[in-house]
Order: C-alpha cells, then sequence, then structure tokens
C-alpha cells in the first residue's frame, strides 16, 4: 500500500514538470542577424512562458528564404515577420495574424528608408539612375520592396536603372556600412534603424540623407514614402486553439500588465490589405520581367556554350565588399570556412538557401535523405552556425547561397 502511494505521490510531483517541458518555437525575421533577434525577442519569450501555463517558448531566428522550410518541417508554432512576409507567407500558409507590434514609443507603423553618403552629392531618386544601390533582397519588404514603389512612383526602374542593383542579404546594417564605405551609391533598409545605430554611437547620423524623405505627421524618423502597419505576431495552422488562444490573451494584456519586462507592446492586429495590394503590385510588375531576364539568359548562356558570345555578368547581382575580409576579421574567419565546403555540399546549401526541404534535395540530387541529413549536419559543423537559420543568413550575406565560389 505505501509503495502504490509513493508510486503515485511520483507521478503526482511529476505531471507540473513534464507540462513544463512542452516547448513552443517563436520564429523571428532576424533582419538584423540572429545574435541580436534572440537578445532583442528572448525577453518576449521569457515573457510568454511565465503569462502561458504548461509552455516554455524559444526564440528561432528565421530567414527569408529559411521561414518557408522552418514552417513546412512542423518546427514553428508562431511567426513574427515584416509585413509584405506576412502576406507572401499567409497566401501559401494560412498563417492567422493575433496581434500587431507596437513600438515602446507607440508607434504602430513604419516605412523605408532610401539613404545616400551626405557628402555624395545625391539628393533625388532619380539621381541614382546608373548608379550603385544595395537592398537586402527581391523578396525583402522595408528593405527593398517598399523602397522600389518609391522608385516606380518617381519613375524610376531599380531592374533597369541601376549600375547594379546588388542584394546584400540579412542584416541591413551591412548596407548602412556599405554606403558609409563608398562601395555602393545608395542602399534601401528599414526606416528608424539608421537613428537607432546612430544613437549607439555606430557612426554620426550627419553623415547620411535619407531621400525622397516625406514629412510624416507624429513620426519620429526619416522615411521614404508612405508608412505600413508594424510587424504582425502570426499563428501557423496546426497550433493548437488552447496555445493561440492563451498566446493571444497574453500579448494583448501587455497593454495593461505592468513590469512585463518588455520594451514594446501588442495590439489587436491591423489591416494588412494595403499590404497586400502593393505586394501584389510588385510581384505583377517583376514576375512577367523575372521570366523575361530567365529565358534571355538561358539563351545567351547556350549560344556562350557554342563560343558565338562571351557571357556578360547581370546587371542584378550578390555583393561581397572587397573591403569586408580586410576591415572584418571575422568576415574573413566565415569566408574561409565556407571555401572549405565541397562542391556536394555547396549544392545541399544553395537549395537550402531557396527553401527546399532535405526530401526535396533528395529528390533532386537523386541521393537518399540521410545522405542530405549527413550534408545539413557537415554544413553546420564546418561553418560553425549552429543552426540551419544562422546557416542561411551566413550564406545569403557572403554570396554562397548561390553555390558560388567567392572570388571565382
Amino acid at each position: 500500500m505505501v509503495r502504490i502511494w509513493y508510486i503515485f505521490l511520483v507521478f503526482w510531483l511529476a505531471g507540473p514538470a513534464a507540462a513544463q517541458d512542452r516547448v513552443s518555437h517563436i520564429g523571428v525575421l532576424a533582419f538584423r542577424g540572429a545574435e541580436t533577434t534572440l537578445q532583442d525577442w528572448t525577453p518576449l519569450a521569457e515573457y510568454l512562458t511565465r503569462t502561458v501555463e504548461g509552455w516554455r517558448f524559444e526564440i528561432e531566428p528565421v530567414t527569408l528564404v529559411s521561414a518557408p522550410e522552418e514552417i513546412k518541417s512542423g518546427h514553428l508554432d508562431f511567426l513574427v515577420t515584416n509585413p509584405g512576409h506576412y502576406v507572401a507567407l499567409a497566401a501559401e500558409f494560412g498563417l492567422s495574424p493575433l496581434a500587431t507590434r507596437e513600438k515602446a514609443d507607440g508607434l504602430m507603423r513604419f516605412g523605408t528608408a532610401i539613404i545616400a553618403r551626405a557628402d555624395s552629392g545625391i539628393t533625388t531618386l532619380d539621381d541614382l539612375r546608373g548608379k550603385r544601390v544595395a537592398a537586402v533582397s527581391p523578396d525583402a519588404f522595408g528593405g527593398f520592396q517598399l523602397g522600389w514603389h518609391e522608385f516606380m512612383s518617381q519613375g524610376v526602374d531599380p531592374f533597369e536603372d541601376f549600375d547594379p542593383l546588388k542584394f546584400m542579404g540579412f542584416p541591413h546594417d551591412e548596407i548602412i556600412r556599405a554606403v558609409q564605405r563608398g562601395d555602393v551609391d545608395a542602399g534601401i533598409i528599414r526606416g528608424g534603424l539608421l537613428e537607432a545605430l546612430a544613437a549607439e554611437g555606430r557612426f554620426d547620423l550627419s553623415e547620411f540623407v535619407v531621400l525622397h524623405s516625406n514629412s510624416q505627421m507624429d513620426f519620429p524618423y526619416m522615411v521614404s514614402g508612405q508608412l505600413v502597419p508594424e510587424w504582425p505576431f502570426t499563428a501557423v495552422p496546426g497550433v493548437e486553439k488552447s496555445l493561440r488562444e492563451s498566446v493571444t490573451l497574453a500579448l494583448l494584456f501587455t497593454q495593461s500588465l505592468q513590469g512585463t519586462g518588455l520594451a514594446d507592446k501588442w495590439s489587436a492586429p491591423l489591416s494588412y490589405e494595403g499590404v497586400r495590394a502593393l505586394s501584389a503590385a510588385y510581384h505583377a510588375r517583376t514576375k512577367p520581367q523575372s521570366l523575361q531576364i530567365y529565358f534571355v539568359g538561358v539563351f545567351l548562356a547556350l549560344l556562350s556554350i557554342f563560343g558565338f558570345i562571351r557571357f556578360r555578368k547581370p546587371q542584378i547581382e550578390k555583393i561581397v565588399p572587397e573591403t569586408m575580409p580586410e576591415t572584418d576579421p571575422q568576415a574573413a574567419k566565415t569566408i574561409a570556412l565556407f571555401e572549405r565546403l565541397t562542391k556536394r555540399e555547396r549544392e545541399v546549401l544553395a537549395l537550402i538557401c531557396h527553401g527546399s526541404a532535405s526530401k526535396d534535395i533528395a529528390e533532386k540530387l537523386g541521393v537518399s535523405l540521410k545522405t542530405i541529413e549527413y550534408h545539413r549536419s557537415n554544413l553546420l559543423q564546418k561553418t560553425k552556425a549552429g543552426t540551419t537559420a544562422h546557416l542561411v543568413q551566413l550564406a545569403t550575406r557572403f554570396g554562397y547561397d548561390l553555390g558560388d565560389t567567392l572570388g571565382k
């Protein structure tokens, strides 16, 4: 009889501990890098862990290309990302917005900033015709698509009028440094980041100018053009109802609770219909062009194979600043790690960066799923990335997401 009560007591005490072991992963778009993302968003995970009974929450930094893979694999329960990325993923995966971010200064909207050096002589968007312009990615919302919209409104086509248009990947900070160094003539970044980094002492704000800056009532940052709703906190389909509802209540309670330890609050979700319209206009304009560029590229490649012409470097390119290894020892070390990858590992890496799941990569390369998982493990170890999200971030930053070798 004593033994039975002992067993009952063990299970009774173990019950709450077991419940606490349930882990929920929150993906967060790492537009300033994985380390900064973990630093900025871990307090939210800790708040939800304290508030939502029986769950422990962890932050998972993701990129524009890794987020779909993380959703497909079932690894993420929630995703916090920019509104353009959200509407694209919502159409594909059916994400549900639970709340909209309210920054510490009370702002629930943001914009993009098209920046140039103050001593460059560049004062208008039209001045950038034929100039070098950097952005995050064609899929980046605040880091390109909002800027694209402002350029098009002024009769400037980023895909046609820049020489060249360069995509650098995350973090946005690197675009600011590229402009500061003179590697590019202008850059497209999230509005407010310039002021934030200047406040951290990274540089003097007077070094830069924000082009096409419109005065926005009650908005404290320099932006180029319109404002859009802040980032949504979204739920991935399949998340159990009780968890989704508990997280929603916890987010909305940040409006009234004191001592949450959070810099930002969360409010009822704003409408993202305007973002959907802008995103639709962008894709309607660029997809036909992208197909045209693709078929022309195939034609030119075939001609080059037969020796009729020499292939010309494309106008849209990835950027790895030539001065980076010399000025940034850590970058040089990272590049050296990536240069050690085998040809097959680079093929797998490129497909991972483009959002392909392991099963799809295995089918494409004609190998077993176990082999791809082996390559994935090697990639994480050889590059010292630690996580797939960080691996994709580094590969995108240094140009290895296309399977290229630096300098070749």
